[in-house]
């Protein structure tokens, strides 16, 4: 099989030759770091999510309802992960209403946010 030929690091100014496309050892690390930082730039809501008001909320509605609710309506015991808006925030749900929260498995939070964002898609304007 031939070898591929040697690309240098696709950083801006490095000039050090790989013989692997992407990032010498040395930046690797940096852009890493600095695709992180762009990322939580983007996520409005990383704050509410980190804040300790949010966490003490999220940890006391898992310990009142341990157990997934969707799963637990079909009859089958599976513990909750997540605590999930049941009206989206996007859509005017209370962040630390506890009516507005509920105790879910990761399978079911995402077949619900896959469902609520088709939904959200089909009701935009074209």
């Amino acid at each position: 099989m031939p070898r591929s030929a040697p690309t240098p690091c696709r950083y801006p100014g490095c000039a050090q030759v790989l013989n692997v496309p992407g990032y010498c050892a040395n930046h690797q690390p940096q852009v890493h770091r600095e695709y992180g930082r762009a990322r939580r730039g983007f996520d409005t809501e990383l704050g509410f999510y980190q804040s300790a008001r949010w966490r003490n909320t999220r940890a006391a509605v898992l310990r009142d309802n341990p157990l997934c609710c969707r799963c637990q309506a079909k009859g089958v015991l599976q513990p909750a992960k997540v605590v999930d808006h049941i009206v989206p925030v996007k859509l005017g749900g209370e962040r630390f209403e506890r009516a507005n929260l509920q105790s879910l498995c990761v399978p079911c939070h995402n077949a619900k946010t896959a469902s609520e964002t088709a939904s959200l898609r089909n009701q935009a304007p074209s």
